[in-house]
């Protein structure tokens, strides 16, 4: 079998194709033509004669330009060398599509060491595999953590600005699991947008978190007072999510962009102002915690409608941490905050609406007159009053109506001009593995 590096020759016009870099003894993807990839399902399967299914693997192909279309496809526990070791198999009747398999990712533990702390460089592979082929098989990938993968990629893609890149983002990355003093559910319908912490969301290769920050006075000690809500709703703590991240900033080369998009409660008075000493107390706060890692913008930033700086002029400067804040009155009264980084909203429930929105908008970012060198794509639906009022669906299976093509337009429609991607539940997307393919290509084109 040839075995390609994620290289810009082996992404085909609407297949990615690539593979990624190996272990000294195994490679972790690899195809002749074509590509396959695993997803979770994020809605759980309803089951009359047996538990609902939780997180089902998701079989992904696309094999859009080759010659041939393999016969079958699948699941495997470990490398796949033989069909005989096959978990689950199914036949292929189509160039490109997926299948929900019967099989649960289980708890989803971190490997190469990432569990609970950091563990070894390069990418690694979760239990499970997915292979297509007909006696042999052509085309294999396993689900993957990237914890280093912009270190591991670094020679390629070091000169690239950071409004050139291509980032995976989580919306609303803190509302992954409540941790309230009355709820600690792990999924509901229309609060949690993640089923990852994000320890885990920096692992598997998330590099851009919306946080939406609220202040509930009635708390004693200061710290306790900053809160990770979706909207008016209370999730979980904020200072042991800033102690994750500066964790991982102190054990790695990454940069991460962390966005203060919203203030739901708390941060202004009735008539809109700010009220100083909260947005100075949360300041203070990740300063205390992110000190050391951060990019001061008024070191880095260049002027208005540009790119921003090197991903290599972070690095040698050993600033790897860029926050950005919502409210431009307080950035211009701390230059060391990063202007507020427009967000691509569609603020519909429609899947069809939404990407029609998101083709035209990605193509004409950055404005020319844009602040922030950066802007989030963010793809997912908005559920409307009445959806919430009547319980018409759910975040996950918003979700699982948009994710898959939010894999298919970054390969293709939004490849060139994609920045950050943010979406809901992302191990239902390839968003990842694919960006940093298109990270690799649009790094090449600089050497």
């Amino acid at each position: 079998m040839a075995v390609s590096w994620y290289a810009l020759a082996v992404l085909a016009t609407t297949a990615l194709g690539a593979s990624i870099a190996p272990t000294k003894d195994q490679f972790l993807e690899g195809s002749m033509c074509g590509r396959v990839w695993i997803t979770i399902h994020s809605p759980a399967i309803q089951r009359t004669l047996a538990p609902n299914l939780l997180d089902a693997i998701e079989l992904n192909w696309d094999f859009n330009g080759c010659s041939t279309i393999p016969k079958q496809i699948g699941l495997f526990s470990n490398r796949p060398l033989s069909w005989n070791n096959a978990l689950e198999t199914y036949p292929l009747n189509s160039v490109e599509g997926y299948i929900i398999t019967n099989t649960s990712l289980g708890e989803g533990a971190l490997p190469g060491g990432w569990l609970t702390g950091p563990g070894r460089k390069g990418p690694h592979c979760l239990w499970p595999w997915v292979a297509a082929g007909d006696v042999q098989i052509l085309a294999y990938n396993c689900l993957k953590i990237q914890p280093t993968w912009m270190e591991d990629n670094g020679d390629k893609i070091n000169r690239l600005r950071i409004g050139e890149l291509a980032i995976a983002g989580t919306h609303n990355a803190g509302a992954w699991k409540f941790n309230t003093e009355v709820s600690t559910a792990s999924r509901d319908s229309f609060v949690l947008c993640q089923d990852r912490s994000i320890w885990a969301q920096l692992v598997h290769g998330i590099r851009y978190f919306d946080f939406r920050v609220a202040y509930y006075e009635f708390y004693q000690n200061e710290d306790d007072r900053y809160w990770l809500n979706h909207n008016l709703i209370r999730v979980r703590p904020l200072v042991p999510l800033l102690k994750e991240i500066r964790t991982f900033l102190d054990n790695t080369r990454e940069v991460v962009f962390l966005d203060a998009h919203h203030f739901p409660i708390g941060f202004y008075d009735t008539d809109g102002r700010p009220i100083r000493q909260v947005h100075e107390g949360l300041i203070e706060l990740v300063q205390r915690e992110l000190g050391p890692h951060m990019a001061n913008a008024v070191n880095f930033a260049t002027e208005p409608g540009s790119r921003g700086p090197t991903l290599k002029t972070l690095l040698d400067a050993d600033k790897r941490l860029l926050f950005s804040y919502v409210d431009n009155t307080i950035v211009r009264e701390n230059n060391f905050l990063w202007p507020n980084l427009p967000h691509l909203w569609a603020n519909t429930n429609c899947p069809t609406e939404l990407f029609q929105y998101l083709d035209q908008a990605i193509t004409v970012s950055p404005q020319p007159t844009a602040l922030s060198p950066l802007y989030s794509a963010m793809a997912q639906t908005t559920p409307t009053v009445l959806d919430i009022l009547f319980l018409r669906g759910s975040l996950r299976a918003n979700a699982d109506d948009v994710n898959r093509n939010v894999t298919s337009r970054l390969v293709t429609r939004w490849r060139q001009y994609a920045n950050i991607v943010s979406s809901d539940f992302f191990l239902g997307n390839d968003v990842i593995d694919v960006s940093i393919a298109l990270n690799i290509e649009r790094g090449s084109s600089r050497l």
